[in-house]
């Protein structure tokens, strides 16, 4: 990737993984894998297989890993969580992970970290249900939890993930620049669920509307960036190191950030770069490949940087408000983990 995305303690970050970070809620990261494992368990033997193979290529974590540090941080005397802060991290994770199957079957996608996707091994029809299963039972926890205000939070994850997917089927192709519009997309798809998992914890805590309201813009910003430098990722990172073919958002008539930056130049870079969008030719590898080179050399890249690491500041401005320990530290390292990931 060009330049470098931290936006500080570069030299320490780059040093840390997640596990690090994450270190401070490992006991109850490990009762989140112990209840995905083993709680989502069906008689059936077929679809025990088919949600061990979505949790098998399954990430990092990271959306429950904030609910459980943004819920220490905020916990009076920073005291051990409650039942229901697990089930809010658990649930988190379903709906995140509920997502990206039905985000396979629309993309066709063949891979996900590097791993056939359900869609591909099995069937797009089985995909949709397999979806629809894990939804289901991210209800189930949400219900349990018996908290209105975190429903209504949830609901609202549920109906941002869907208007998001809505808004940017129907503009694929369109090279208008629009900002507001790509910001609206990425809280949409990305950031609301962040927002929701930060600052429900701090519900459940009985916080203040002033801790509350700072870890809902926290996750938002961070969601806000990790969006950012997944899209950067599309166009700098090799097809090895996303688990799945570069250029893949171009190809699809997805217009983000780094070619956003191109597109609002309008100049003659920028129309041979329209050109290659609304003739088709980057769903051609040699389209992508001259679209891709024209991020990189033209500055989209750059901009895209400095992009991300605004909202990389506003996140991390908004942990002023918590009182000093680790799983503040956790938090705001997260910020500089997410700025250098490559996948």
């Amino acid at each position: 990737m060009t330049g470098t995305l931290s936006s500080g303690h570069s030299e320490t970050t780059k040093a840390l993984e997640l596990p690090a970070l994450l270190e401070p809620v490992t006991a109850e990261m490990q009762l989140v894998e112990q209840w995905l494992q083993s709680n989502l368990v069906d008689d059936s033997a077929f679809v025990a297989t088919l949600l061990t193979q979505v949790f098998q290529s399954g990430g990092k974590r990271i959306r429950p890993g904030l609910v459980l540090l943004t819920s220490r941080a905020s916990a009076p005397g920073f005291g051990e969580l409650s039942p229901r802060h697990i089930i809010l991290a658990v649930l988190t994770e379903l709906i995140h992970t509920a997502s990206l199957v039905h985000d396979d079957v629309i993309d066709r996608a063949a891979l996900r970290r590097g791993q056939e996707t359900v869609n591909r091994k099995w069937s797009d029809k089985l995909a949709v249900l397999v979806g629809d299963l894990l939804f289901a039972q991210a209800s189930i926890c949400l219900a349990r939890l018996m908290n209105p205000a975190i429903v209504g939070i949830y609901g609202q994850v549920l109906g941002d993930l869907c208007a998001g997917e809505i808004k940017q089927m129907n503009q694929q192709f369109a090279c208008q620049v629009d900002w507001d519009g790509y910001l609206r997309k990425s809280v949409c798809k990305t950031a609301s669920l962040f927002s929701a998992g930060c600052h429900s914890g701090p519900i459940l805590n009985g916080c203040g509307d002033e801790v509350v309201a700072a870890m809902k813009s926290y996750g938002t910003n961070l969601g806000i960036c990790f969006q950012i430098v997944d899209d950067l990722l599309d166009v700098t990172a090799t097809s090895e190191e996303l688990g799945k073919p570069a250029g893949g958002d171009l190809a699809q008539g997805i217009i983000t950030a780094p070619a956003l930056f191109i597109l609002e130049r309008k100049d003659e870079v920028a129309s041979s770069f329209e050109r290659l969008i609304k003739e088709r030719a980057v769903c051609q590898p040699e389209g992508i490949a001259e679209a891709l080179q024209i991020m990189k050399s033209q500055g989209g890249v750059e901009q895209t940087v400095k992009l991300a690491r605004d909202y990389a500041k506003k996140s991390k401005d908004e942990l002023r408000c918590l009182k000093p320990s680790q799983f503040r530290d956790s938090l705001e390292s997260i910020v500089d983990y997410l700025l250098l990931r490559t996948r």
